[in-house]
């Protein structure tokens, strides 16, 4: 029996051991490119932990490929984190708190102008501080030691890229696969679209060079990746429990070999606790998972709006809804390419469902669609919270109680120490 349902029991110790000791290690394109987002000395000691494992590495080619387009786009992204979190104080200010602090200035006593003062003198305070940090900023752009450091340790250990017959074929299984939910890379589908079929089967590209090359070398094989969507993970009540199931099984059936899945952190922390690289400071370890934490938290506009889950129990406004006023929008949009749709026209009086995507939210009174949005044409070139987004704070949704489920919006945070060794 455990050979079909593999997915479900967790490696032997054996397994385990063998893939320590005997494996390769395998890596995903956010692992890598995770590298321009740490300090310099945990990029230093993780590089460091590579080098350590240099004759045992494998970068697919996709991966390769993908690490090679997205760098130049990571690195100009962290370069414009300073002017962007400067923005966050400005904007706040002036959106949400300006309004509300004029209300005051009829009041006898308090001399609004001498508080806005010194909210003036708090900006320039900040200003100086991110432009002094900035001065120590690595330029990669200039000398890249990642992408030089990259090159060397897998210049070797880089797989082959399918020929254009075999990507072909690997599209149209990816269409079959994807409409019947099979991991991985299906949650990309939306997301990638636009950006063409290699994009939107990367995942998949990356999974079949993995089991080609176990087929092969007839070893064990570690995969490292930051991603953390359902099409890598089984989640049950917001809480990571193993890698899909599916995906287990498929390799085993196809290479007679249990592969184990990591994050970068548990990652790293296994690989210090077998001495495979006991020099790893806990420091770095603690960083690369508060990295990998950050990013979780980051959902996409389309993951909050597609959740069939949200447990609401009073009447609430659409911020509250949405539970945060953190999500940054940095290109020119309109309304529609946040939702993910061009097409809505709307006439008459709908429920949130037709707006949502969902068959759980009822909008109580009825409204169209300009009345919940106040706007279909925002332009957006800064970053600005939901509330900006959406153009109102004052909408009021009755949600049924009994549609609700709240772990869906726990902090992943609390749950991602579950995802241990053995359970990989």
């Amino acid at each position: 029996m455990k050979k079909e349902f593999i997915g479900f029991y967790d490696p032997t110790e054996k397994e385990i051991n063998d893939a320590w000791s005997k494996g390769t290690f395998a890596f995903d394109t956010n692992t890598l490119l995770n590298l321009y987002r740490y300090t310099d000395l945990t990029r230093k000691d993780f590089l460091t932990a590579l080098k350590t494992i240099k004759d045992k590495l494998f970068l697919p080619h996709q991966a390769a490929l993908e690490f090679h387009s997205n760098r130049v786009g990571v690195i100009e992204g962290i370069g414009y984190s300073y002017s962007n979190l400067y923005k966050v104080f400005e904007n706040n200010f002036e959106k949400n708190l300006e309004s509300q602090i004029n209300q005051f200035k009829k009041h006898p006593s308090i001399v609004i102008d001498n508080i806005s003062k010194l909210h003036s003198e708090f900006l320039k305070k900040i200003s100086t501080e991110l432009e002094k940090q900035k001065k120590t900023h690595p330029d990669f752009k200039t000398k890249d030691e990642v992408l030089e450091q990259l090159t060397d340790l897998f210049e070797n250990a880089t797989g082959k890229e399918f020929s254009k017959d075999e990507i072909k074929k690997l599209f149209i299984e990816g269409k079959d696969r994807y409409a019947e939910c099979v991991p991985p890379g299906f949650k990309d589908l939306e997301n990638k679209r636009k950006k063409g079929d290699r994009h939107v089967y990367g995942d998949l590209i990356i999974w079949k060079e993995l089991i080609n090359y176990s087929k092969k070398e007839k070893k064990p094989l570690i995969f490292v990746t930051d991603d953390r969507k359902e099409d890598w993970w089984t989640i049950e009540n917001g809480k990571t429990i193993r890698p899909r199931e599916e995906l287990i099984k498929e390799f085993f059936d196809l290479t007679s070999i249990r592969i184990l899945i990591y994050n970068a952190d548990n990652f790293l922390q296994f690989a210090k606790e077998k001495k495979l690289v006991p020099q790893l400071k806990d420091k770095t370890i603690k960083e690369v998972k508060e990295v990998r934490i950050s990013d979780e938290k980051n959902y996409t506009i389309n993951d909050i709006f597609k959740s069939q889950s949200y447990q609401i129990n009073k009447p609430l406004n659409i911020s509250e809804l949405l539970g945060t006023q953190s999500y940054q929008i940095n290109s020119g949009l309109n309304i529609n390419d946040i939702l993910g749709n061009q097409s809505y026209q709307i006439s008459k009086p709908l429920n949130i469902s037709d707006l949502l995507g969902t068959q759980s939210y009822q909008i109580n009174p009825s409204l169209n669609i300009n009345d919940i949005f106040g706007n279909q044409s925002y332009q957006i070139s800064k970053p600005l919270n939901i509330s900006d987004l959406l153009g109102t704070q004052s909408h009021q949704i009755n949600i049924n109680p009994s549609l609700i489920d709240n772990n869906k919006l726990d902090d992943e945070k609390n749950n991602s120490d579950d995802t241990g060794a053995g359970k990989k």
